[in-house]
């Protein structure tokens, strides 16, 4: 307990900040202490009850000593804390709030708590900044500045620098605020907007191709209503809970972890036909098992512009192996004219595994294609290629004989 009393009936101290000669007043309240200014000039015995001994030889700063009055440098001071509690400035002194203030401490502090009790009283409920202290007390000194005018000090309060320092420190963005009062005073219509959202997640989460249970569904509703995700965030949360490539897999919301843990979640294989479509076009089949297709299709997903580089990526492997032709011609393409070749020949459509059909992509020359594949129609029996030998003998009937090399040969 200090040894003196300043002229207030709210509990107060004083401070003097030693570099500049000021005093100041300051009031506790739990983690915040208000810092009040007096007017310049103002002494120990003006400010407090403590009376200047008459019979001692004595001078102020001996009496602060005396009185234990807490001191401290102005660089301290503007570090904005004592003690760890939070120092909120009121930037007024007595002598400002209104003429009918004397000079003492009494009048400021009476109508400073008077004003922070009525904010209380009228807003307490809308959400946790009106429950701030510091909030409080700055908004309490704006309204005795602006004549009682409380809607006037909060608009203008909103405005500064002071006021995101404490959305920060309270860890609270403006939308969350604005849900939290929302649902303390409309709570039907709160309801009727997490419904619509609900009905938003439901589609993000069909779109996604995975599946989610309901109650993490209504957890993101709930979040998204509230203000304490955006949109973006849950669309980022849906990706990490349904798809296994995706990058927000690792910074899903701690909540949403908590109400999937222990229950079942589907996840995603959209695009994986499409990557199987783009194996098909650019990439020999027998060399398709070395392309991972859910892992290729989990990268277009989370970034469109990969597919590019994977057609590159097969392009470039197709080549490797098929260098005769130019890199920019697709094997489907590769493989339709060989099949077209052979079978206009052979009278068959050869599969793609037929080692056949392989053999002559790599020769990429008609003239020795046609004979390997009149040779290997004539061996496996193919009835075209018989009944050709043939017509071929017959024509030349009266002019010579026609063997079956000469045939093969395309002589």
């Amino acid at each position: 307990m200090s040894s003196y009393k300043v002229k207030s009936d709210t509990s107060a101290q004083l401070m003097y900040i030693t570099d500049t000669g000021e005093y100041k007043i300051i009031v506790d309240a739990g983690d915040v202490t208000y810092v009040f200014d007096v007017p310049a000039g103002s002494t120990l015995y003006q400010l407090t009850d403590y009376q200047m001994s008459m019979t001692e030889v004595t001078d102020e700063a001996t009496d602060r000593k005396k009185l234990g009055i807490y001191e401290t440098d102005n660089k301290t001071f503007l570090s904005g804390f004592l003690n760890d509690d939070t120092l909120v400035s009121v930037g007024i002194d007595v002598g400002q709030l209104t003429p009918a203030i004397a000079n003492d401490a009494k009048d400021i502090l009476s109508g400073f708590f008077t004003a922070q009790d009525t904010i209380k009283e009228l807003y307490g409920a809308k959400n946790q900044l009106w429950e701030d202290d510091e909030f409080l007390g700055q908004i309490a000194i704006l309204t005795q500045q602006l004549d009682g005018d409380m809607d006037a000090a909060v608009s203008y309060f909103q405005g500064t620098e002071a006021y995101g320092d404490i959305l920060r420190r309270l860890e609270v963005s403006e939308a969350e605020l604005a849900a939290e009062e929302f649902l303390k005073i409309d709570y039907e219509g709160f309801q009727n907007i997490k419904a619509g959202n609900l009905l938003f997640i439901k589609e993000l989460v069909v779109a996604s191709g995975g599946e989610i249970p309901a109650q993490a569904q209504d957890y993101l509703a709930d979040m998204l209503t509230k203000g304490l995700m955006t949109e973006r965030e849950i669309k980022q949360n849906i990706s990490g809970a349904t798809d296994e490539y995706s990058p927000f897999k690792d910074m899903m919301d701690e909540g949403l972890l908590n109400v999937l843990s222990g229950k079942d979640v589907t996840l995603t294989s959209k695009g994986i036909e499409d990557v199987q479509a783009l194996l098909n076009k650019y990439l020999p089949s027998h060399l398709h098992g070395t392309i991972d297709a859910a892992a290729e299709a989990g990268k277009i997903r989370n970034d469109p512009n990969y597919q590019d580089t994977l057609i590159d990526k097969l392009k470039k492997q197709r080549f490797a192996m098929y260098g005769m032709y130019d890199e920019n011609i697709s094997w489907d393409m590769i493989v339709a004219s060989k099949k077209q070749s052979a079978k206009n020949i052979l009278g068959v459509e050869l599969k793609e595994d037929d080692p056949l059909l392989d053999t002559i992509i790599r020769m990429n020359d008609t003239s020795k294609e046609q004979s390997l594949l009149r040779e290997e129609g004539l061996t496996r029996g193919y009835q075209k290629v018989t009944n050709d030998l043939q017509n071929a003998m017959m024509s030349t009937f009266g002019g010579g004989v026609v063997s079956s090399q000469s045939y093969v040969e395309g002589q």
